[in-house]
C-alpha cells in the first residue's frame, strides 16, 4: 500500500511540474540536425548557399571557428561585389562617343 501511495505521489508531483513549466501537451521544437558542418562552396555565393549553411552546436551556441569562416567568406564576397559595382558605375558615368 505504501509503495502505491509513493508511486501515486510521484506521478502527481510530475504532472504538477509539467503543468507549471508549460511542457504538458505542447509540441517539441524541431530536432537539431546532426549533419556535419559544410562551409560555403567555392566560387560565387548564392542566396541558396547561405540558406543551406548549418553550424554545429557547441556548449554555448555555435562553433566560433565555423561561424568566423562563413562570415569572413561573406565579407570577402561583399567587398568583391562592391568593388565591381563601383567599377561598373565609374565606367557607366563616362559619356559614350560615336
Amino acid at each position: 500500500m505504501i509503495v502505491f501511495l509513493i508511486a501515486l505521489l510521484v506521478v502527481i508531483i510530475g504532472l504538477v511540474v509539467f503543468a507549471i513549466l508549460g511542457h504538458f501537451g505542447t509540441h517539441l521544437e524541431d530536432p537539431t540536425g546532426t549533419s556535419p558542418f559544410e562551409s560555403l562552396p567555392r566560387g560565387v555565393v548564392t542566396p541558396e548557399d547561405i540558406e543551406q549553411v548549418r553550424f554545429d552546436q557547441a556548449l554555448r551556441g555555435y562553433r566560433m571557428g565555423q561561424v568566423d569562416e562563413v562570415l569572413d567568406r561573406l565579407r570577402a564576397e561583399l567587398e568583391a561585389r562592391d568593388d565591381e559595382i563601383a567599377m561598373l558605375r565609374a565606367d557607366g558615368s563616362r559619356p559614350v562617343r560615336d
